[in-house]
């Protein structure tokens, strides 16, 4: 086995490593309404309804389904009430990704039952969290925000291992240019004008070559 084969092998092991933890989600849920979409973009989901035992070094985010005002009370006074609300703060303390999953008809619906003094505060509750780190979606973005989030991830993922050609400088894109590099590089960086026809896409699938726009 020569040296650059050898170094391949290596780089693709650690990508692999980098990506199974990039790609895992803990989810504080006790039913996940967004499972299926979630798994068909490519995340690896641990659902549960405790963060008992759970390693947080092992997962890139946490979801929390159905985020309560409670839980924003708790993470804006950074109280430690019980392991699951712990675990939340301690997320965030060690810089990874905390997203919440919101009702919005339930919140509005407090505009209508509690004093609009309470209402205020549950309101800068919010803004708190959100200023310690806290990601706040609703059911309308959610999952625009997950597709976008993992093309981030996968982009820097390539892009760390070294093994990216750049073709950024090129307006066409031949086969010529691929079968020159396609022993030495598994992804390609190219202008967004740039140009590549049919056949040579298809070429580039099947020699499951990604493509990087820029």
């Amino acid at each position: 086995m020569d040296d650059l084969t050898l170094k391949k092998i290596v780089l693709e092991v650690i990508n692999q490593l980098n990506k199974t933890c990039i790609d895992s989600i803990f989810v504080l849920s006790d039913s996940f309404c967004f499972k299926n979409e979630l798994e068909n973009i490519g995340y690896n989901l641990n659902i549960a309804s405790s963060a008992n035992d759970i390693n947080i070094d092992s997962y890139s985010a946490v979801i929390i389904d159905d985020l309560s005002a409670e839980i924003l009370s708790c993470i804006s006074n950074i109280l430690y009430k019980n392991e699951n609300v712990s675990f939340i703060i301690n997320a965030l303390l060690s810089g990874k990704k905390v997203i919440a999953l919101k009702n919005n008809e339930k919140f509005d619906n407090y505009k209508n039952t509690a004093s609009s003094q309470l209402f205020s505060k549950l309101l800068e509750l919010e803004n708190t969290a959100k200023s310690y780190g806290l990601i706040i979606l609703d059911k309308s973005n959610f999952l625009s925000y997950f597709r976008k989030y993992k093309k981030i991830n996968d982009d820097k993922n390539i892009i760390s291992s070294g093994n990216c050609f750049n073709f950024q400088d090129k307006k066409v894109i031949t086969k010529s240019d691929i079968v020159d590099i396609i022993n030495d590089y598994s992804s390609i960086k190219i202008s967004s004008n740039a140009i590549i026809t049919p056949l040579v896409m298809d070429y580039i699938k099947e020699n499951k070559i990604n493509i990087l726009y820029e």
